[in-house]
């Protein structure tokens, strides 16, 4: 895996609102090309395709090791399900879920695939990249809201740890897979991309 990095991203929670409602997942040069891939897959919305009786405008994949984190409370049990990545028309993906208790919708805002990937070029190897109501916040001014918000990230990052285990999409087939996983596969077939 190269240039891995963590990336935690705001979750729109709508009953409490709370700004420590978040979802961290990792990752590398791999997941970045992913994203172009499946960009690649979702075109353009304009008048020819409009016209057309069925119009793909967006491809849901799954996100299995996603770490979704409530407040203080991590859900490393499953408290989430459908764990996903939503890749749309205008070239921008947001994170979703749900709620295994609540059964409330779990959801970041839009964030630009380009600019993710950019931002993973760009950016010094290891930094976690925050993003806040859809913004990269780690420039923004420590006594700002976003600051604020990073600074308490930092807080809870001392008492939980996201495990480094690779996020790979897996609805692709020829995924770099875990060992344990590639020992499991090495008598089954290909994998085909699953659109849902």
């Amino acid at each position: 895996m190269s240039k891995p990095r963590h990336v935690v991203m705001q979750v729109v929670k709508r009953s409490s609102g709370s700004a420590t409602h978040h979802v961290e997942f990792l990752m590398d040069d791999n997941f970045a090309e992913r994203l172009r891939q499946l960009r690649s897959l979702v075109p353009p919305l304009g008048t020819l395709n409009k016209q057309r009786d069925l119009v793909i405008d967006k491809v849901r994949v799954r996100l299995p090791n996603a770490i979704w984190r409530s407040g203080n409370e991590i859900d490393m049990d499953g408290g989430v399900e459908g764990s996903c990545i939503v890749i749309a028309a205008e070239g921008s993906f947001n994170c979703g879920g749900k709620d295994r208790k609540t059964r409330e919708k779990l959801v970041t805002y839009n964030f630009s695939i380009a600019r993710l990937v950019e931002l993973h070029a760009e950016r010094p190897e290891g930094e976690t990249l925050y993003i806040r109501d859809g913004t990269f916040a780690n420039d923004e001014p420590a006594d700002s809201a976003a600051g604020r918000w990073i600074a308490s990230m930092h807080e809870l990052e001392v008492v939980m740890r996201v495990p480094d285990a690779p996020s790979d999409f897996d609805t692709l087939h020829d995924l770099a897979l875990r060992p344990d996983q590639q020992q499991a596969n090495s008598a089954g077939g290909t994998h085909r991309a699953s659109m849902f």
